[in-house]
């Protein structure tokens, strides 16, 4: 038995340990990009279905925005709100009812939500694991700090 086993020290590669916390952090910025994105999605869909009701109205005149920054803007009259064409996914879309069309964007955004909550559960366990990666860490900085 060595001397480090018999005094029950363990031996730890600190190198290892850093390049771990750094590999998790990246992870964790990445899960919270892709969660910030989803959560735009959800906006987007909740958006697109109050666009729904409006244009059910019947009004007769809107302002639509042409892109996402609000650059351009169209004065539009006369809108046919008996069908809506909607995104599907990839390349697709469908025209259909205004309601057929709701069921669809409240199932995209259910589909939405339950990824949300998976990628916060992910990213919870994921900032606990580098809490304590960082907490070991500065344990043995400390310990290096004060010669032990």
């Amino acid at each position: 038995m060595s001397e480090r086993e018999q005094s029950g020290q363990i031996a730890i590669d600190v190198g290892a340990l850093y390049q771990q916390a750094v590999e998790l952090k990246e992870y964790i910025d990445t899960l919270q990009k892709t969660l910030t994105e989803v959560l735009d999605s959800i906006e987007s869909v909740k958006s697109s279905k109050s666009a729904i009701d409006e244009i059910s109205k019947g009004n007769q005149e809107y302002i639509m925005i042409g892109d996402r920054k609000g650059n351009v803007m169209f004065k539009v009259s006369n809108i046919n709100n008996v069908k809506v064409i909607v995104h599907l996914g990839m390349q697709y879309f469908i025209e259909v009812d205004p309601q057929t069309a709701k069921k669809i964007l409240d199932d995209k955004e259910k589909e939405l939500n339950d990824y949300s909550k998976a990628l916060q559960a992910e990213l919870a366990k994921s900032i606990e694991a580098y809490n304590q990666l960082a907490q070991v860490l500065s344990a043995i900085q400390a310990q290096a700090q004060t010669g032990g």
